[in-house]
């Protein structure tokens, strides 16, 4: 799998409708902002406890849609990013303006706003660095600005090079972050350039991952929030939909992952010890609530071909397979309903008599669980537990949302803790 990092596409990115004339001030800006283009891998994994992991390529969120999925097997080292721990007061220019402040040196993820002449717009995202802020709709530009803090402390925006926002244009905005930083609020403002005016205020997620390649939200504060690229109700050709998920959480939470096929949320001191090269959803690692889009039921020889003959995807399908299995040790099916819709949860254990293994080459004995083609390989170990949800979405969806611990002791504690904002999901229709 290749990223398509070239300077060129950035420079088509940056021109939009053709501009002939880039100043040095931003061909630097650019230079230094190319590594912010990034293919999105979404990685599964096998859950045992040698952490063996199979991972692939899901979507490319930031460039380009791969024509589908691809084998990734490698974990790459993930930048040192987190959630500042202060920042230096910019101190203004002659002119009255500053540098931006640290606590913006983030993406910030929104929701997709309409512009007029482009098409396939599922996101709008701020991206600042370099004193440049790119508004990006999907791997495209839509605009280039630079930023910089007023006197007042409110945020300019200057457009250098024509395109949607005429060379020259300015516009100033009141901006404010929420006490952690995770929330980034834009008031309307006064704009020369129309299209900017329009998609520019609103409250933007910060994406503080520690995964490369990977816009998960990462440290919380207390609140509401929703995902970004997941998405459990497939139709077609993936695209981001920004709130597929909306959840609640208490102070000391973080995201640890948000792909098109998994969403997962852990204790935030946990994450905060993640290097980012390991992973992080292994069992015997770390508490963690992953919510598995669309599974299916796993062939007993971890075959990577296809789902059980026979077993539906529905959430009263998967159970009754579950219950059934040879492998597996079930607790007797709970109801209730998620974001309003019916779900189904038990707790599963690998049975201490299964046999069965994975992986030709190492081989280990593990119950396949749950697989989505071209995607994730969830397994239970022997004496292994893990808590499921199974939720219909209705329309033949099923999201499956499971609960697994560090300690197989504390399953239940933790369970508890995750119960509330399991509660709080919601899957919006599209």
């Amino acid at each position: 799998m290749t990223t398509p990092r070239d300077l060129d596409r950035v420079m088509e990115a940056f021109f939009e409708d053709g501009p002939t004339v880039m100043t040095d001030r931003v061909l630097e800006a650019i230079r230094d902002d190319v590594d912010r283009i990034d293919v999105r891998a979404d990685a599964g994994s096998w859950r045992n406890p040698f952490m063996l992991r199979s991972m692939f390529a899901a979507a490319v969120v930031v460039a380009v849609l791969l024509g589908g999925f691809a084998i990734y097997s490698a974990i790459n080292q993930s930048p040192d990013v987190g959630p500042p721990t202060g920042s230096t007061a910019p101190v203004p220019s002659d002119d009255g303006r500053s540098a931006l402040p640290a606590e913006l040196d983030y993406p910030f993820l929104g929701p997709a706003k309409p512009i007029d002449g482009m098409d396939q717009i599922d996101r709008g995202d701020l991206y600042f660095q370099s004193g440049v802020l790119r508004y990006d709709v999907g791997g495209r530009a839509a605009f280039t600005s630079f930023a910089t803090i007023t006197a007042d402390g409110d945020l300019r925006l200057t457009s250098e090079v024509p395109g949607r926002c005429a060379e020259g244009t300015e516009g100033t905005y009141a901006w404010s972050l929420s006490p952690g930083g995770t929330i980034l609020t834009i008031e309307p403002g006064t704009d020369d350039c129309d299209v900017r005016a329009q998609v520019i205020p609103g409250s933007y997620q910060r994406a503080a991952c520690r995964t490369e390649n990977n816009d998960c939200l990462g440290e919380l504060e207390a609140g509401d929030y929703v995902s970004h690229y997941f998405e459990p109700r497939p139709d077609g050709e993936w695209a981001a939909r920004h709130g597929a998920l909306s959840f609640t959480v208490p102070s000391g939470w973080a995201a640890y992952t948000d792909f098109p096929d998994i969403f997962g949320l852990t204790p935030a001191d946990q994450y905060a010890a993640f290097d980012g090269q390991d992973c992080y959803d292994c069992p015997g690692t770390r508490d963690a609530i992953s919510v598995l889009g669309n599974p299916g039921a796993a062939t007993e020889d971890c075959g990577e071909e296809g789902n059980v003959p026979g077993v539906g995807f529905g959430a009263q399908d998967l159970v009754d397979w579950l219950t059934q299995h040879p492998g597996l040790e079930t607790s007797e099916p709970v109801t209730s309903t998620v974001g309003g819709m019916p779900a189904i949860s038990l707790i599963i254990e690998g049975a201490a008599d299964w046999t069965g293994t994975c992986d030709l080459e190492d081989p280990f004995v593990a119950v396949p669980v749950f697989y989505r083609v071209d995607s994730y390989h969830w397994a239970l170990s022997v004496g292994q537990r893990y808590h499921i949800t199974l939720v219909d979405l209705g329309g033949g969806d099923t999201v499956a949302v499971v609960v697994d611990t560090a300690a197989d002791e504390d399953l239940e504690s933790f369970g508890e803790a995750a119960r509330p904002i399991i509660e709080s999901f919601e899957f919006p229709a599209r």
